[in-house]
């Protein structure tokens, strides 16, 4: 199954897949994982979705804003003032910050809902959504001789079947920590939203002799009616 089956991420904070596939212990039993620095996944990621538990940090590398899609409101680092690009990955793929934002520590991992589908059960969660673990295949980090194993033999017979190795038991632990962290920033930033204190604006870029773009669609908050809230509504 690949990405043109499951959709997992979608506009500007979308990372490159190059060929995405639900994870399996029969067809993914020889891939062994090794840590790279290759970010070029990210190359045309121009917003990065953030949880709480981030921020403070991301604020000193990147600026943050906040994008609303009705009720739903993220907050986001900026990696570029153009659509499509990020300038924090070098040509060589190497992060050019200090800091690496949650999101892009995912990969080449990443959950999706997917109906209609009986999955591997060593490539699920046990969250009632029973979401999939997908893998970009084409990612750097995948071969099938350096690195850790993703499936070791359950037994001491490999005929006894694959079981979750080290290195995919810490992939999958990190997915379901970021899942979590991802559904309480909605629930801390909604307050926001209903102290009405967030109001849209449009970057505008400038080069020396002409408008170059204009990033619309992007929320801040607005000072003045942040310091006009009561204790009360504050404290909410």
């Amino acid at each position: 199954m690949t990405s043109r089956d499951t959709a997992v991420e979608r506009g500007p904070g979308a990372i490159t897949y190059r060929r995405l596939e639900i994870l399996s212990a029969t067809a993914h039993r020889e891939l062994r994982l090794a840590p790279q620095s290759d970010y070029r996944f990210a190359a045309a990621t121009a917003q990065v979705p953030l949880v709480a538990e981030e921020i403070t940090e991301a604020a000193k590398h990147f600026p943050i804003v906040f994008t609303r899609d009705g009720d739903d409101i993220q907050p986001v680092a900026l990696m570029s003032l153009s659509e499509n690009t990020n300038v924090f990955v070098g040509r060589d793929g190497r992060w050019q910050a200090r800091y690496v934002p949650a999101w892009l520590r995912r990969y080449p991992f990443a959950f999706a809902r997917q109906a209609g589908v009986q999955a591997d059960t060593s490539a699920t969660t046990d969250d009632a959504e029973r979401l999939v673990v997908m893998i970009d295949r084409g990612a750097p980090h995948f071969s099938a001789g350096a690195g850790q194993p993703l499936f070791v033999a359950a037994g001491p017979k490999a005929d006894d079947g694959l079981t979750r190795g080290p290195a995919m038991d810490q992939a999958l632990d990190y997915l379901e920590r970021y899942r979590r962290a991802s559904v309480s920033v909605a629930g801390l930033v909604s307050g926001l939203g209903k102290a009405q204190v967030l109001v849209e604006r449009s970057l505008d870029v400038f080069t020396k002799t002409e408008h170059a773009n204009r990033i619309g669609g992007l929320q801040i908050v607005d000072r003045e009616r942040l310091m006009a809230l009561s204790d009360i509504q504050l404290g909410q």
